[in-house]
């Protein structure tokens, strides 16, 4: 298991018809499955395909029996939706204007789609959610400063995964298939389904890798997303943090885990690209969960720069515990992949591309001296000089309130 992920509260709407299954088109009602259409949208199918090591969208459709499913292949994405129609709140005008926004640009490759619309159907919120995927896709290249032409298709030569300068021995960032993603509305679904998939009924949101097919996984089901979660914008809020830290675990190919404080402030950094209201922490104990209603952290963490009241770099890279981490712990470990996205372009890629580096190359098998070694040929800086450059940028960059 990667890790599982657990939800802390914000604001705003619910999906209608709980309790009832509601009946989709078969056919998508925007494109009609036309292939034209299809490509216009930047699709490749509306299935079925192969979605994991030992199962098709249709066998989960036949051990799901009686839920409906819709699914799309994009180009770096299979993702699979039984999201029900979704009534937007007419009380929270950030969610209805980032809405209309992706409405609006949905509609230019996508005929039908009307940006000032009430609901979303569950094609709509189908496409919707294709078309964040592969944003992020595209937003999390360009963060890394790399190309889609730095990873070749795959290579038989089981060598080459060991060679100087490798980049994975797949096109999709270096894993050999295109990264999976499964929201679904009842946790019992996701039970039956990671027991079959995974061998384990996991009823929390999963990370999950498929070795055989070299694909990483996020599944999860919206029943275990607790009151104004429900939200369109709490559930992308959730998706997107987790997909991000799929892509940064399968950059180079998912040979084994990047530290934790990595992957748990990616999935910050990119949640909060969507909205910060909406808190994603990977504690594994309930009883730890923290509810905050603070959505700006950036005053609050220039606070704690100008007081010296923060936990080292060279503290941070020993973290491994999300249980141990404080609120402020959080803030901090945010702001520094703040800073390595902002401070210096291309750093960012470097650090996960180096922390990545083949088994026969890297210098330590320990997480927090290989972390320290990638910081510093990502950066120049050691743990000390980081912490320097990062307080210095803070007060520069970030208002006081």
């Amino acid at each position: 298991m990667i890790r599982r992920l657990v939800l802390c509260l914000a604001l705003a709407g619910l999906p209608r018809g709980q309790g009832e299954i509601e009946r989709f088109p078969e056919v998508d009602p925007y494109t009609k499955g036309e292939p034209a259409a299809l490509e216009r949208a930047g699709y490749v199918s509306f299935g079925p395909f192969r979605f994991g090591d030992v199962h098709t969208t249709e066998q989960i459709e036949t051990l799901l029996g009686g839920i409906p499913l819709l699914w799309v292949e994009t180009p770096h994405f299979k993702l699979g939706s039984a999201l029900p129609t979704y009534d937007i709140p007419r009380g929270d005008k950030d969610e209805r204007e980032r809405l209309r926004a992706e409405l609006f640009e949905l509609a230019k490759s996508i005929d039908g789609v009307k940006p000032k619309t009430k609901e979303l159907d569950p094609w709509l919120r189908l496409h919707l959610h294709a078309r964040r995927l592969e944003n992020l896709y595209a937003e999390f290249l360009g963060h890394l400063g790399l190309k889609e032409t730095d990873f070749p298709a795959l290579a038989l030569d089981p060598a080459r995964v060991n060679r100087p300068g490798d980049m994975g021995d797949g096109p999709y960032l270096g894993q050999r298939s295109k990264y999976t993603v499964l929201l679904l509305e009842k946790s019992s679904a996701l039970a039956r389904y990671t027991q079959v998939a995974f061998g384990t009924a996991f009823v929390q949101p999963q990370r999950q890798h498929f070795p055989k097919t070299g694909s990483l996984l996020f599944a999860t089901a919206t029943d275990l997303l607790e009151g104004d979660w429900r939200s369109d914008t709490g559930l992308t809020c959730y998706v997107q943090a987790s997909v991000a830290q799929n892509l940064a675990e399968g950059l180079r190919g998912f040979r084994f885990q990047l530290p934790f404080w990595l992957v748990e402030g990616i999935g910050h950094w990119f949640r909060r690209q969507v909205s910060p209201r909406f808190h994603v922490f990977s504690n594994s104990d309930p009883a730890t969960r923290q509810s905050r209603d603070q959505e700006d952290w950036a005053p609050s963490v220039r606070a704690r720069v100008r007081h010296g009241a923060y936990p080292t770099t060279e503290d941070m890279l020993a973290w491994s515990d999300p249980n141990a981490l404080k609120w402020s712990d959080h803030l901090v470990l945010w702001s520094r992949i703040d800073y390595l996205m902002s401070a210096d372009e291309g750093a960012f890629g470097r650090l996960l591309v180096h922390l990545k580096d083949p088994l026969g190359r890297r210098r330590s098998e320990d997480a927090r001296v290989r972390s320290r070694e990638a910081l510093h040929l990502a950066t120049g800086m050691d743990p000390a000089e980081f912490d320097a450059g990062w307080a210095a940028w803070v007060e520069a960059t970030y208002p006081k309130k």
